[in-house]
């Protein structure tokens, strides 16, 4: 490689002769045929020693070098070689100014035609590699090589130059080739202070244009008052071209597939209307250039519509506007929320970094639109706006009551509580609280579902012989207390036993009727079964206690039981009439026994024997009489059944017998009697 520039520099820079150089080639022009015009100056030649000039030429930098042409005239300072071939061929020269005195020749520096060589490597572009004029250029010469392309042909176009100081070499330049499929021609100039150019041979190539067009810059798809889709873009860098393919993606966001939707021609069109319905989902949407060889670009970036939804949030009394976030534009957007109220003009009520927003200032029965557009902040030009979304909230009417009818005892600890509750309202359910006082504080003890009835019911197990307060909550569909009952209660009845044959009873208070209390009747229960009428009735407002007398009740087991039953007085702005029943409380009369010392059957008085009981329970009651040797010799466990003086069929003689009389006491225990009868005859 040194040798090669040593070589070099000797032939370019050097006189072939001993004689230092004076003058130089300033310029080598090639011509369309190939010839050759040697430009030179005269600098440093005397003309009173001018024989004349040699012009020598050579294919190669090292020679040999032959003589072509002699020139005789002084002040010619160019000459054609028409014969130099160097379209195809390198071309070097340099000239002898040949003395008239003999003196040795006087040499120019040596310079080389500007060989440019074309190459097509089928990628688009043209590769050009040339040499240099000389290297170094000399001060004359511009350190600029112009490069020019010739098309159409005969039409020179300059489109770049390249600084010879760079020192690269050879020289190369990479042209683009924007033509679909024709020869394309190039030259190289170099200009030089003296007025003449160099100039390269012309050489070319067929070339196609195989580089496709940039990629489309998409700006945003909206959808405009009439639910169609419309998008804008950027009109493409690349001159070439000729329109854009506007695709859709008819397949999934998961497994896209891009189908050609429209064309949209020339390149300053950068708007389509697409006729697509964007009133429904997001559709998505990609854009494709191509130039006039039909070549394509890389498709743009996806753009998608945006969709709003609108939905009543029912339990915040809001509307909530959920609209499908904005892509392509390579940062995240900015939303603006618009609302139209009523047909009205539309107003901007938020702004944000969410694509979600909620609407909390509304009319139950307001119609209202919505609409979503996203800004580009990087660029405040660029939106895209959704299609208006309608809604007309209704907000659902609040019960119009809540009444609890009834709070009556079915059983021991089982109290019923009945509610009448309004229909028409959307509720979800309603809860029953309990309390041990009208005060509170009240607990939730138990929840039904709303069936769509006026009626609700209740059981509850707690202790019915302690007064318990209620109330039912309507809960709605949000699960928030949306109406509450009035506090109602239940009814405890007490009784004792008294020495003189009597039963005391007392309840409490019910008044919590909107109709009032009209009486409290007292029913009663004997020998297990309720009478069917009431004992007694007691006006509301009357002292709410009552003295039962039973003498004439001691056959019975001696358990009497009582129930309070409240009646409703008339005025229910429901038109209620209603009852309820207290707790069911018992006593126990004390049970007793009187028996005769003697009875005479056949007598005509006092023919049997039998104790008389009163308020003796049948249930574990026996009788029994014995003889004198402990025999049984009658047995009953009927308190009503008398002994005839008989023993097994046959009559048992006069004498004393011995009884005995067990039955149940009211505390549990046993009572037992024993005696003497004595039977006469």
């Amino acid at each position: 490689m040194r040798l090669i520039r040593l070589l070099l520099l000797f032939f370019f820079g050097l006189p072939l002769a001993g004689v230092a150089q004076q003058f130089h080639v300033r310029c080598l022009s090639v011509g369309n045929t190939g010839d050759v015009t040697v430009t030179w100056d005269r600098n440093g030649l005397s003309p009173a020693d001018f024989r004349c000039y040699f012009l020598y030429h050579s294919t190669s930098a090292a020679g040999p070098f032959s003589p072509i042409d002699s020139i005789f005239i002084y002040g010619d300072t160019s000459e054609v070689h028409a014969t130099a071939l160097a379209n195809t061929n390198p071309a070097w020269y340099y000239l002898a100014f040949k003395s008239a005195s003999g003196a040795p020749d006087i040499l120019s520096d040596t310079a080389s035609a500007i060989f440019l060589n074309v190459i097509n490597p089928n990628s688009g572009f043209a590769v050009m590699n040339w040499n240099a004029l000389r290297d170094p250029l000399i001060a004359t010469n511009s350190v600029y090589y112009r490069l020019y392309r010739e098309f159409p042909t005969g039409i020179f176009t300059l489109i770049d130059s390249v600084d010879a100081s760079l020192g690269i070499r050879p020289m190369t330049y990479n042209d683009l080739i924007a033509i679909c499929n024709d020869t394309v021609r190039y030259r190289i100039e170099v200009a030089d202070q003296g007025g003449c150019t160099s100039r390269s041979n012309r050489d070319g190539e067929n070339f196609r244009d195989l580089l496709p067009p940039d990629i489309p810059q998409f700006d945003s798809v909206s959808v405009d008052g009439a639910g169609n889709i419309v998008m804008g873009w950027s009109q493409n860098t690349s001159p070439d071209t000729r329109y854009y393919e506007i695709q859709i993606n008819t397949g999934s966001s998961s497994a896209p597939v891009w189908t050609p939707l429209d064309t949209a021609f020339g390149i300053g069109t950068t708007y389509l209307n697409s006729g697509i319905d964007g009133t429904g989902a997001p559709r998505d949407f990609k854009i494709v250039a191509v130039d006039s060889c039909g070549n394509q670009s890389a498709q743009s970036v996806m753009h998608s519509s945006l969709q709003v939804q609108v939905s009543f949030l029912i339990c915040e009394k809001a509307i909530e506007i959920l609209c499908t976030s904005y892509g392509g534009w390579g940062v995240a957007p900015v939303y603006e929320c618009y609302r139209s109220t009523n047909g009205g003009p539309e107003v901007l009520i938020a702004t944000g970094n969410s694509s979600s927003f909620r609407d909390t200032n509304i009319v139950s029965g307001t119609n209202y639109c919505y609409k979503v557009r996203a800004i580009d902040p990087a660029n405040t030009t660029r939106t895209s706006t959704s299609y208006r979304k309608c809604i007309t909230p209704v907000f659902p009417p609040p019960p119009a009551y809540s009444y609890i009818r009834k709070v009556s005892v079915l059983e021991e600890n089982t109290i019923r509580i009945e509610g009448y509750v309004d229909p028409v309202s959307p509720v979800s359910g309603y809860e029953l609280l309990r309390a041990a006082s009208a005060a509170g504080p009240f607990t939730s003890i138990a929840f039904k579902s709303d069936d769509g009835t006026d009626r609700v019911v209740f059981f509850d197990n707690p202790s019915t012989e302690q007064v318990w307060y209620y109330k039912i909550v309507t809960i709605d569909s949000c699960g928030l207390q949306a109406k509450e009952s009035q506090v109602s209660r239940s009814i405890v009845a007490t009784a004792a036993a008294e020495g003189d044959f009597t039963n005391f009873v007392s309840w409490t208070d019910y008044g919590d009727w909107l109709g009032g209390i009209d009486r409290f009747d007292i029913y009663r229960r004997i020998n297990g079964t309720v009478e069917a009428f009431p004992i007694a009735t007691i006006p509301y407002g009357a002292t709410a206690e009552y003295r039962d007398s039973v003498l004439r009740d001691f056959l019975s087991d001696g358990e009497f039981c009582y129930i309070i039953e409240a009646i409703e007085g008339a005025g229910n702005p429901y038109f209620f009439l209603d009852s309820v029943r207290s707790n069911e409380v018992c006593v126990y009369q004390e049970p007793f026994s009187f028996i005769p010392n003697a009875f005479h059957p056949g007598g005509g008085i006092n023919e049997t024997f039998r104790p008389f009981n009163g308020f003796v329970n049948p249930e574990g009651y026996t009788f029994i009489v014995f003889n004198r040797w402990g025999e049984e010799i009658f047995v009953s466990d009927n308190p009503q059944q008398s002994w005839d003086g008989a023993s097994n069929g046959k009559l048992a003689p006069p004498a004393v017998y011995i009884y005995l009389i067990e039955y149940n006491s009211p505390e549990g225990g046993k009572r037992r009697k024993l005696g003497t009868i004595t039977l006469i005859r």
